[in-house]
């Protein structure tokens, strides 16, 4: 099976608990890898309604969530902060 990857970053509304929260969350899944700040790739053979489910069990009304599904586009990056993105993104 092909896995997926997602963008997903998140701006609670107050901090404490919605972080512990999908930190928790995003540990159980199959790759993750930290961009930057609150942001995210997520590389997982569920599709965008299961993992979408499974993280916002952690917000409340007042909170926002960016869940992106990054399809088979060439990609371009500039200067980027994380180390071994291209690798990362080509080991699908």
């Amino acid at each position: 099976m092909v896995a997926n990857i997602f963008l997903f970053s998140y701006e609670p509304s107050k901090p404490g608990w919605t972080e512990r929260c999908i930190e928790s969350h995003l540990e159980s899944l199959y790759d993750v890898k930290h961009l930057h700040n609150k942001i995210y790739l997520i590389k997982t053979d569920d599709d965008i309604d299961l993992l979408e489910k499974y993280l916002t069990e952690c917000f409340n009304p007042k909170d926002r969530y960016y869940l992106l599904e990054v399809k088979d586009e060439p990609f371009r990056f500039r200067r980027p902060r994380s180390k071994y993105i291209k690798r990362w993104i080509e080991d699908v």
